[in-house]
Order: structure tokens, then sequence, then C-alpha cells
């Protein structure tokens, strides 16, 4: 009898080495080689046809195919338990595990569908987040380099002890952690300043975490300039030099891309404004305050973690909306083509081209009286085109992009326009893949430069640099050495640390920052600068974890460490004083783990005014372990606590999803999401749970059976975080979603045991994140298995 294909390396039999992933095999799951009839076909036409439909296609009343991601025992016990609907007692014992295994290895798994219909690559435009990160490093390729990455954080404080910034009136620098001082009457220091006259000026660099609108906030009774993102020649985003009436804050908002370093410069000076009389100034005092509203949260002055004292050239952030890529398969893709996207993609050319205009003299590098003007910015438009294509200009695109719109064109500004909007409207800009589609047709595989885009956008979501396509055009992307080589240099740069850890908030499904509201009155300290405060913790953990010298996996789930600051610590009991910066600190006795206690997965995870078992099991279930899960057929309400006041949350989840169509899914989810009844709505630690007025115990026990091996228990959310760290669910779903996130195509298609090889050698090189994503590169640096010739 013919067995689905079992996985080589769960069965003892070595793997192809990460660089070289061969072509798998399958012989047809319903008979086997002598052509003998799968004993479970026999049960499936019985029992399952009716409302499967022939080959598991559906029928009129299940039109949905029967396809899913359990295991063979998984799929067998649900068989076994609720299958077929109002008869599970028909299938059972050897029964339920022959029609299982017919199941399962004909059409159900996904190797199944592999061999039915192999995976391929498809062709795919931009993502938004590609287009503006692209548009982004392509204006960006003409301008200085950004600062790298190292730990100084603050900006760069210049002290004058005059009113104007005169260089000879500098009496000290110093980097400044964050911009919020409150100097009273006597000004920085008595000893060294006039106190009604002195001068700061704040300099550096800001990295915003998130994509989106930033609203900045200069709060100052005295004459304030902020620019952020300009040139110094640039009309600033705040200018208060001289303000009018009492107001003390000034706004401006600007559109950021997240991970990104830009130049800030923040300029205070005390005196009286408008008068320059150094002698009959009555003394105010003077405060200033840096504060901004982040995309996802309130009001701040910007923390310490955003500033660094380095300076960044400005860069071009494309503001225009686009309408949301498809997640429909649970990562983003370029697939769908619209209206709106299209109006979108030409509306960013347009501002791309504007700007490019603007600042054609910087990005050029020629001034608008050279007599050699035209013959530079003709040549300016040619390597734009040559990066924005990812590839040298053909003689004949060049004359279509380059050399048409400068001879038509009525002035030099409008040859610049036309010759930008034209390369950032191309196909050969908006679509990756090309070159793949072009060898199923037949013609040469994937050359050089298609491996340099596939690194660039596979680590940045962006284009090739300069030294990825001096690499592809001196053929030094051919082998896997050279591959990994440019792969290791990349991973040091700031938009690889961006995209990992956007990457890593969809993951855990929190990219959208849920809103967070809490019961008032039995969570009166919970507000939403707390909530802000949580998804700040977060974000520094993961950082922390990503940016050490070994990025363990492993690690995600067993750290016993929580990042609070005064506010939060108040909260969870940790001994800080209000005003605290965020540090990593160990609370409740070590019973943390990782993530999956972090409070504000917990918080997430929960309802207004009690805990969610059900939520934390199904993002346990789905998230971290891979499983599939339907959603129900009819949304149902959790059971009122006033309805059963005798009830802990435990036991009101049980009696709620007792009902045997309940439990195709909750056998999962109710005792994954059990284990973390050890912390409250707001992610507390407890022991015991109010119950009728009476402290009850909180009953944390629970259990998860894997695709593969026994079920294992564990007690709280401790053991649970180390029962994810050591499980095989857990790291096949984490590789499975990043190949996702970083190659935009699905895993199978460079061949059925892609996967496996990948968890072979993650776990053979300690778990380390980084070095997965080399071999994640050296895999997808050719077409899949599927396309190649």
């Amino acid at each position: 009898m013919n067995r689905p294909c079992r996985r080589a390396s769960r069965a003892g039999t070595p793997l192809p080495s990460i660089a070289v992933v061969a072509v798998w095999l399958f012989m047809p799951a319903a008979a086997d080689a002598a052509g003998e009839e799968h004993p479970g076909l026999a049960i499936f036409r019985e029992h399952c046809q009716d409302c499967h439909g022939e080959g598991g296609g559906g029928s009129d009343t299940k039109p949905k195919p029967l396809v899913g991601d359990r295991s063979l025992s998984q799929l067998a016990g649900y068989i076994e338990q609720a299958m077929p609907e109002g008869s599970p007692e028909a299938v059972t014992g050897e029964a339920a595990r022959q029609v299982a295994d017919y199941i399962h290895g004909a059409f159900y798994s996904a190797l199944a569908r592999d061999r039915n219909r192999p995976a391929r690559e498809q062709l795919s435009r931009l993502t938004v987040r590609q287009h503006r990160e692209s548009l982004a490093d392509l204006v960006g390729s003409f301008g200085g380099h950004p600062p790298g990455i190292d730990p100084a954080r603050g900006l760069r404080g210049e002290y004058f002890s005059d009113r104007n910034f005169d260089r000879k009136r500098l009496i000290f620098e110093r980097t400044d952690r964050r911009v919020d001082f409150d100097f009273g009457i006597e000004g920085p220091d008595p000893e060294q300043f006039r106190p009604n006259r002195f001068a700061i000026r704040w300099l550096g660099s800001i990295v915003p975490l998130e994509t989106g609108e930033y609203e900045f906030i200069v709060r100052s009774p005295q004459s304030v300039k902020l620019a952020v993102n300009t040139a110094w020649n640039e009309p600033p985003l705040i200018d208060a030099t001289v303000s009018s009436g009492d107001s003390h804050e000034h706004r401006g908002r600007l559109f950021l891309l997240g991970g990104r370093a830009y130049p800030i410069r923040l300029e205070f000076s005390k005196a009286n404004q408008g008068v320059d009389n150094k002698d009959h100034e009555p003394s105010r005092p003077a405060f200033v305050k840096l504060v901004w509203k982040p995309p996802h949260g309130v009001e701040e002055v910007v923390p310490p973690h955003c500033l660094i004292p380095r300076d960044a050239p400005p860069s071009f952030v494309a503001a225009t909306p686009f309408p949301p890529d498809d997640r429909s398969i649970g990562y983003e893709r370029g697939t769908s083509v619209s209206q709106a996207w299209l109006e979108a993609a030409s509306a960013a050319a347009i501002e791309t081209a504007d700007y490019v205009v603007d600042h054609a003299d910087r990005l050029a590098g020629v001034s608008r009286d050279a007599g050699d003007r035209r013959e530079k910015l003709e040549a300016f438009a040619g390597r734009f085109a040559e990066r924005a294509f990812r590839r040298p200009l053909s003689k004949d695109l060049r004359g279509l992009i380059v050399e048409r719109p400068f001879a038509e064109a009525p002035d030099l500004d409008s040859a610049v326009k036309r010759s930008v909007f034209l390369a950032t409207t191309s196909p050969r800009f908006l679509y990756r893949g090309l070159a793949s589609a072009a060898a199923q047709a037949g013609e040469p595989k994937a050359d050089s430069y298609d491996v340099a885009e596939r690194l660039s956008f596979g680590l940045w979501d962006s284009l090739p640099d300069r030294q990825l396509l001096e690499a592809a055009a001196k053929g030094q992307l051919s082998t896997p050495q050279q591959v990994a080589a440019q792969v290791r240099r990349m991973l040091s740069d700031r938009r690889s640390r961006a995209k990992l850890r956007d990457f890593l908030m969809h993951w855990l499904r929190v990219d959208d920052s849920p809103q967070l509201v809490k019961d008032s009155s039995r969570f009166s300290a919970f507000s939403p600068a707390v909530a802000a405060g949580l998804r700040t913790s977060l974000q520094l953990w993961l950082d922390e974890v990503l940016c050490g010298e070994h990025p363990d996996f492993r690690r995600l789930f067993t750290d016993k460490q929580v990042y609070l600051d005064g506010r939060l610590a108040a909260l969870y009991g940790a001994p800080l004083h209000a005003d605290a910066e965020f540090r990593p600190l160990c609370i409740d006795d070590g019973r943390r783990a990782g993530l999956v206690t972090h409070p504000y997965m917990l918080s997430v995870l929960a309802y207004a005014d009690s805990s969610s078992p059900i939520h934390r099991g199904v993002f346990l279930a789905r998230s971290l372990f891979g499983n599939v899960l339907r959603p129900p057929k009819d949304a149902v309400s959790p059971l009122a606590a006033e309805l059963h006041p005798d009830l802990t949350t435990r036991q009101r989840v049980a009696l709620q999803t007792k009902a045997v169509a309940c439990q195709t899914c909750h056998t999962m989810i109710n005792p994954l999401g059990f284990a973390l009844e050890q912390f409250d709505a707001i992610g507390r630690f407890r022991t015991t749970e109010r119950i009728g007025g009476v402290e009850r115990p909180v009953d944390a026990s629970g259990s998860y059976l894997p695709r593969t091996g026994e079920r294992i228990e564990f007690d709280g959310g401790r053991e649970l975080g180390l029962a994810v760290a050591a499980s095989r669910d857990a790291r096949e779903a984490f590789i499975t979603d990043l190949f996702h996130a970083v190659v935009k195509q699905p895993v199978r298609a460079w061949g059925p045991h892609t996967l496996e090889t990948l968890d072979e050698s993650f776990v053979a090189h300690g778990h380390d994140i980084r070095r997965l994503l080399v071999d994640i590169m050296l895999i997808a640096w050719q077409p899949p298995t599927s396309q190649r010739r």
C-alpha cells in the first residue's frame, strides 16, 4: 500500500544541501506500485464522498476542497472524533486511520497538492512597502550614505553663549539622550551662560520604528525651528523663530518609512524676539521639549532609542496612498493590478518626478547655470533608469526613456520630469520576476542582475545597491559562496533589521496595532499611554533578540526579561522610578517566557474585562504552531460571567465549546489557551482568579498534539514557552512565514522538501535567525525548480 510521502529528515535519510535542493518525485497516493487500490478509498467513497465530492474536490453541500495542514495523526484523530457529521461512530479505530491515510496522501496535504498541481513562482508587481522603499533608495542612491548601526543614542547638542549659532560663541558640545529641558530663569549653567541670551542646536538623525504619518511637536515659549528630513537650505518643518501670542506649542506632520535614518535639526534660542538690546531684557523661564505622536502611539517625548547622534542625508519618501496589498494567503503579494493601484503608481511617479526636479542640482551634481547642465542631466536620467530597472539599459530603452524626453521636452526640467516618470511607471520598475517569466517562455534563465534583484528585494524590499549591481556586472553572483557573502553584508544594513522587525510584527498579528481598551473599573491604571508603552516594550525586546551576536529563535519563547519603563514598572510590579527609561527586567520570579507571556501580546489576546483562552489558543495554534483553523460557522459571544458566577474562565470556555461541532478546533485551541490563564487581561501574573468574591486557584495545565510524535503536556506560561521553543511544528511555521515574507512566493515552488532542508540547517546552526535568512536566500537566488531549464 502506498503511504503518503514521509519527510526524509524525519526518516533519517540525509537531505540535500541548502544550495542544491533537488526536485522530489511523487508516486500516486491512491495506488501502490502494483496498482492495488488504497483500502481507505472504499471508506472514503462510502462515508465521505457524498459531502466532500470525488477526490475531495467539494460538493453542493460542502463546496470547499478538502485540503489543510493537519498531520496524518491529527487528521485521523479528528475523523475518529467528529466524522462523518452526525454519526462519528461509523468510522473509528483502524478505519479512521486508513481513510485519513488515503485523504492525506491523495489530495489533503500540502505535499499531495504539490504533486497534483506543483507550486510555481508567480509574476508580481511591487508591494506597497517595496514600492515606497524602492523609490526612497532609487532617489537616495544619488545622495550621501546613511549612518550605519551603532549603539550611540540621542542627539548632538551644541550650546552657544548668544542667541545666534556662531561657532565662536560655542561653549561646549555633548550628547543629549532626549530633548526635554526646563532651564528655569538661570539657563543651562549660570557660570557659562547669561540667563537671557543663549542658544542650543541639536543635530543628528531620527529613526522611526514604523511606517506612517508622524506628528512632531515642539513645546517652548522661546524661538524654535525644527527641520526633519530636509537639507540645511530647505524650509524647516516648524519655524517659530518669531512666534505670536501666548502659544508655546508648534506642530508639523511628516510621512516617514520605518527603520530609516532621517536628518533632524532643532534650534532653540532665548532672547526677546525682535529685540537686540542686551541690557534691557527681563528674565523669563526657558524650556524646550521635542515631542511626537507615532502612527500607533500617543504624544510622548521623542525617545532615545529613536535618536542617533550621527548625521543622515535627506530621503525621498513617497506619501502617495496605495490600496492595500493582498494578504489572503498570509503574506503580502503584489499579484493583483486594479485601477486604484494603477492610479496610485502614476501619482507616486509624479511625486517622485517633482521631487527629483526640485532637487536636481544636488542629485545630479550640477548647478543651474552650468554650461554642461544638459549633458549632466541627461547622464543622470540614464543612471536613474538603469537603477530603476536593476540592469543596464539597452539602446532601444535608452532612446525611449532618456533620449526622447530630452529631445522633445520644451526645457530641461520638463525633460527630467518626463524621463523619471517614464522610468518609474515602466513595468521594468513596477514588476518583479520578468526574467523568470521569460525563462518559462524558453528564453535564457535568470542572469546575475536577476540574482541581485532577488537578494535586494528579499532582504531589503528594495532595489540592489551599487555593490550588488557591480557584483552582477562582474559575474560575481554565480556561486553559493558569492551569494552568501553578499547576503551577510546586506544583513548588517539597517533596512534588513527594519524588514525583519516588520515581519515579526506581522507574524505576531500586531502589525496593524489593534486598539487596546480595558475595563476601567477593573484596570483603572491601564491607559492609551500604557498600551503604547507595551507595544514599544515588545518592539525593543524583539530588536534586542534579533540584534545580538547570536539571534536564537528559541529565545523568542524562553526569555524571562521584559522591557519596562517607569510607567509600566508601576503596573507590573517592578522597582523603577517613575521617569525611568525602558530597560530589560526579570519580573514575576522568572515565570515569563518570551513573547507568549509578553504583556502586550497577552493584552491584545484578551477581552476588555477578562482573559481569553480562545483568542490566546487560536494565536498559539495558528501563528506559532502553524496549524490551519477554519473560522466557526457562526459568531458566538463568550458566556457572560454573571450568568455563571461560580465558574472560572476556564470552566466557562470548556462549557461554551463542549459541542461536537466546536471540538473540531477547540480540542487543540483550548488546552493551549488554558496554559496562559496565569495572566490576566493586561498580562499581569496571577495564581488565583476572583470568582463570586472568592479567590479560586488558576488551573494553567495544557497540552498540544504535534503533527508528529506524542502529546506534549505543560503547566503555565513558562512551560508552554519551553514547549514552543523545542517544537518542530513551531520551527517549520516560523521558517515558512519568514520564507514567504522574504521571497513573496510559495516555499514549495522551490521543491517539496525545501522546508525540511531549511529546518535541518536551522537546527544544525543553533536556531540562528540571521543564518536562516542566508539559507533562504541561497535557495531563492535561482528560479524555482519547476521553472528551471
